[in-house]
């Protein structure tokens, strides 16, 4: 019997998109299914900003009338406008473990693309915010943290075998807090404090507006030279901060400045997927509760790391020096015993080398795979650090 599509578009093809993930993983101890409001966020344009400019489309995929497979494809035409050739992405890729099912699935997606004039396929990725969601697990199969890709070994072969190559690797740090060099860092406080008056201030929901304005300037700032930026507008991150403030911390979420102009960011949250766990991927309002229960009985967390960036004018100054100085207090070691810096490129070695100061290592390896999908269209990886 022939493969069937069907195009997400009711209530019950949702069901059948988000059941194939149980399929896949009902007998991986560590896998925990992601949020489903999180994922049909991505497709819609009242939470994704992305579809103002863009197109997105998801299907489920049937073999004698039970899903085995399923597949999201997208475009962004704002940013397409500015590369050299149109790139068309997929994600949200699961598939059982048969080949032809998961070549179906990427010829489904490319027909899809092509029509929309992608010539190179991006994959597995997230439809717009790039710190989620993004890139195919090859290393550290681990629980994952939220939002957080995770994938049997097996999908690999699949890319690869289909003709997907490698573009970029995004590793997540993880480092346990006690053995991060404060001493050293303080050091250099004591330094910067005798040539710049430096504050550094946490997060307060009570001045949203002056805490998203100055994230925004370091952030555009400090990633304004990479091929995939897009500017970050307040309103954005006020958005994300109003929908994150039932778990977050003010204590580990907080901006530097150097004499009164903001210099550097850090954002972390605490990672509450283990706890998310019993709820299969459906946070529904009587499953809330529970949720919130356990969270307050909790009292250690992993802190995830959602952003940290450095502002030109203040790098090799010490600025990430004195937000880890004013965050590294007895409570947060204690509360945070381990910190994951999630999301980071290889390639990015202004990062890599921060990161690394603060005794952290590389636990786990996402690649970001490219097919052409035109001829003499090649594909130009960054650069690789990490065996995988």
């Amino acid at each position: 019997m022939a493969l069937t599509f069907t195009e997400v578009k009711s209530k019950k093809d949702w069901k059948a998109f988000h059941k194939v993930p149980h399929l896949v993983y009902r007998d991986d101890p560590n896998w925990i299914a992601p949020l489903q409001g999180d994922i049909e966020g991505v497709f819609d344009p009242a939470v994704n900003d992305t579809l103002q400019d863009g197109e997105a489309v998801c299907y489920v995929m049937f073999d004698e009338g039970q899903p085995v497979g399923r597949i999201a494809a997208f475009v962004d035409h704002a940013r397409n406008r500015l590369q050299e050739h149109p790139i068309g992405g997929i994600g949200f890729f699961e598939c059982l473990e048969e080949e032809r099912y998961a070549f179906a699935l990427f010829e489904k997606a490319r027909a899809w693309l092509q029509a929309r004039g992608a010539e190179v396929m991006d994959g597995p990725i997230n439809f717009g915010e790039r710190g989620k969601f993004w890139g195919l697990l090859v290393k550290g199969f681990d629980p994952p943290l939220v939002q957080e890709n995770y994938h049997p070994e097996y999908y690999r072969k699949f890319f690869e075998d289909w003709g997907f190559q490698p573009l970029e690797q995004i590793l997540t740090m993880k480092g346990a807090t006690r053995e991060i060099p404060v001493d050293r860092l303080r050091m250099v406080m004591e330094r910067m404090r005798r040539r710049y008056d430096i504050q550094t201030l946490k997060l307060d929901y009570n001045e949203l507006p002056k805490f998203t304005a100055d994230f925004c300037e370091v952030y555009n700032a400090a990633f304004s030279k990479y091929g995939h930026f897009k500017p970050l507008q307040p309103a954005q991150v006020i958005k994300i901060l109003k929908e994150a403030k039932p778990i977050a911390d003010p204590h580990i979420m907080t901006i530097t400045y150097f004499d009164g102009k903001p210099a550097a960011f850090c954002a972390l949250l605490p990672d509450i997927n283990e706890l998310l766990r019993f709820a299969k991927g459906k946070l529904n309002w009587w499953k809330l509760p529970k949720l919130l229960w356990s969270k307050s009985r909790t009292k250690q967390f992993a802190a995830k790391g959602i952003g940290f960036g450095v502002h030109p004018d203040y790098q090799n100054k010490g600025a990430y020096a004195a937000i880890i100085d004013d965050m590294a207090t007895e409570r947060n070691m204690y509360r945070y015993p381990y910190m994951y810096l999630t999301t980071v490129r290889a390639h990015n070695h202004e990062a890599v080398s921060v990161y690394k100061k603060l005794a952290v290592h590389v636990d786990r390896i996402h690649i970001a795979y490219r097919k052409p999908l035109k001829e003499g269209v090649t594909v130009e990886p960054f650069e690789f650090t990490e065996p995988y």
